[in-house]
């Protein structure tokens, strides 16, 4: 409970802690936020989510006080007692099992100064083992990106939205997901003649406002955008100007599109020929087109295979590096690309440069006095699966690794294999019932310094409120640990000063000023990708695909799962029904209300049927919330197959 129940909240205006938009926000009547004009935000205004951002601040639930493990469980601590429990287990991990034996998660909901130290503090203290779980829900389409284009980020801005001719929304729902940003971009766009072609398995709130909605059968998005490269050139839609000046490797991938069989593709994918055509016919024809990707384009484990098509596609039809082109990645959490961006990640650091490169490593030498260790940490999921065995000490800030999408039993049993395990956070979580020190922290309001938004916007935070009892923010707990367990001098005195020092090793920073907030890299307001590629060559390959389908049993129906930012434009609630084709309904003697059980394998969850036409034929919608014990047992595959029967 907090201790200072009255704290007052000034009516500075910074930026809002609740996902990736990046909309500004003051404080308003009683503790609802009102929106400020912003470049994300450029009516002023904020969704319903957003306006309930000060309520944190105030919660009673928040932690305020250090707590440490003793025999009876967790008990309040000062300070100094927390923070030399942590160092002395770390130390004493280290001494017996070297510095690979710890792991440090972070932060995407932390500020880009907060990340920038939590992988300083790692690889000071000699190891890569630093990931963040935010990350991995992009995975796949960052990678593409990354090894195609040179960055895993956004190439455009969101302003950039209104001048595309056409956009092509992928497995993403920004309607719901990103509505400040899709009213204040997207719906103008379309209002004022753009096309909206929106490729999902089932209909959703984008699909309201699109000219075109195509429903692959799920797993299939790679083949289908594979076969609409076929066809773009059979169609001679090629902008071959782009295609020889700016991509490589293109007859080799002319090649490959030529052994694709349309028929065969056409009857796999679900998406006839007229559609097909029809869809190809707009990409040709229309002068700038963006893709809008969400995370139903992520294919699991090392796949790249959907965003590779997309990409693929728009090197064919030469949209990248103009206003209105490219790809835009819809990320979720307030901070996930400056976590990114901050190298919390086991094989980069800051600026994207690559641990194994020499010369990045003496570069954030010079700055750091010492030289970050050249082989490749483990992931977050990696480091999961070492807890206990390789791995013995762990430091999670603001992350929840005990709700990991696998077994809840054997997480449990991992965290608690642990030797020590230190959680900084602002509200009990699951991965606290684990923990043997766990230090409160402040929410994104109570904090300076900066975030990068989706499309690399850099915005700087203003402090509203003090945190409550003695909770600290993320900076200053880090600082404290660093100075203990590095030496002096690790922790620049403040976040100013520390923006500064990451500007000196992070060079995709370096420039920037402006408090409302600039793009990365500064000075380049057309976007990234104008003059050339971030490639050795400055040129973008082309990739042949060979997507492997996987068809259901007939009994079974792939699980579409429905994200937990759903709540962003309405009060949060969870629809707890299952929803399904009519087709495949009837075919199971399922009516509209009907309980019925969804299963796969052992693990099985009751709710009810929801019957019509919003999804395709041979696929089952459950919300993230209700679908987690059957997401969890399929141990991060991208597809989870489900049979469903009457509850009797």
């Amino acid at each position: 409970m907090t201790d200072q129940p009255d704290r007052s909240i000034n009516e500075t205006e910074t930026v809002c802690p609740l996902c990736a938009v990046g909309c500004r926000l003051t404080h308003g009547d009683g503790d609802r936020a009102e929106g400020c004009e912003g470049p994300a935000n450029p009516n002023g205004r904020l969704c319903a989510k957003g306006a309930t951002a000060f309520e944190a601040v105030r919660d009673d639930d928040r932690l305020t006080t250090p707590l440490v493990r003793r025999d009876d469980g967790l008990v309040p601590t000062d300070w100094s007692t927390a923070l030399d429990r942590v160092v002395n287990d770390f130390e004493t991990v280290c001494d017996a099992s070297g510095s690979d034996a710890l792991a440090f998660f972070g932060a995407p909901r932390c500020t880009n100064e907060e990340n920038y130290l939590l992988q300083k503090l790692a690889r000071s203290l000699g190891t890569n083992n630093v990931d963040n779980r935010a990350r991995l829900c992009h995975a796949s389409a960052a990678t593409a990106l990354e090894s195609r284009f040179g960055w895993p980020a956004s190439t455009n801005c969101l302003t950039d939205l209104t001048d595309a001719d056409l956009l092509l929304v992928v497995g993403a729902n920004p309607a719901i997901q990103q509505p400040v940003a899709f009213d204040a971009f997207v719906r103008p766009a379309v209002a004022d003649g753009t096309t909206l072609v929106d490729i999902d398995p089932r209909q959703n709130e984008t699909t309201r406002i699109a000219d075109q909605h195509i429903t692959p059968r799920p797993g299939t998005d790679a083949l289908c955008f594979h076969l609409v490269c076929a066809l773009l050139v059979e169609h001679e839609y090629v902008d071959t100007s782009f295609v020889n000046n700016r991509t490589s490797d293109y007859e080799t991938f002319k090649a490959a599109l030529a052994n694709i069989d349309i028929d065969e593709g056409q009857q796999t994918t679900g998406v006839d020929s007229e559609t097909l055509i029809a869809l190809v016919d707009r990409i040709g024809t229309a002068d700038r087109i963006t893709v809008i990707g969400g995370t139903g384009i992520e294919d699991g484990g090392d796949e790249t295979t959907t965003t590779d098509a997309l990409l693929n596609m728009l090197l064919l039809t030469g949209n990248v590096g103009r206003p209105g082109t490219g790809f835009m990645l819809l990320r979720g959490l307030n901070n996930e690309q400056g976590a990114v961006d901050m190298g919390c990640r086991p094989d980069i650091l800051p600026g994207h440069q690559s641990v194994t490169d020499d010369a990045a490593r003496r570069r954030v030498a010079d700055v750091w006095n010492t030289e970050p260790p050249s082989h490749p940490g483990r992931n977050e999921y990696e480091a999961l699966d070492a807890f206990g065995t390789t791995v013995h000490g762990a430091l999670v800030v603001g992350e929840n690794p005990a709700i990991e999408k696998r077994d809840a039993d054997w997480v449990a049993h991992q965290l608690d294999a642990l030797e020590t395990l230190v959680l900084l956070d602002v509200f009990p979580s699951e991965t606290m019932q684990h923990a043997d020190v766990v230090l409160p922290a402040a929410v994104g309001l109570e904090k300076a310094g900066t975030i990068t938004n989706l499309d690399r916007r850099v915005q700087r935070l203003s402090v509203t409120a003090s945190p409550p009892g003695m909770a600290r923010t993320d900076y200053a707990i880090l600082a404290a640990l660093g100075e203990q367990l590095v030496g002096d001098g690790f922790a620049p005195v403040d976040p100013e000063t520390a923006f500064d020092e990451l500007q000196a090793v992070n060079p995709l920073y370096d420039g920037f000023s402006d408090t409302v907030g600039e793009c990365w890299p500064v000075g380049n307001d057309d976007g990234l990708y104008t003059d050339g590629f971030a490639t050795h060559d400055s040129k973008a390959p082309f990739v042949p695909l060979d997507p492997a389908v996987t068809s259901p049993a007939d009994d079974e129906l792939v699980l579409i799962v429905g994200s937990r930012a759903g709540g962003f434009d309405t009060e949060y609630t969870v629809d707890n029904r299952v929803r399904l084709n009519v087709n495949d309904a009837t075919m199971r003697e399922i009516e509209e209300g009907d309980h019925v059980v969804v299963a796969t394998g052992d693990i099985t969850v009751t709710t009810t049927a929801a019957v019509g036409d919003a999804v395709r034929e041979g696929t089952a919608y459950l919300h993230a919330d209700v679908a987690d014990p059957l997401v969890r047992s399929a141990s991060g595959s991208p597809t989870v197959t489900v049979t469903l029967a009457k509850d009797v």
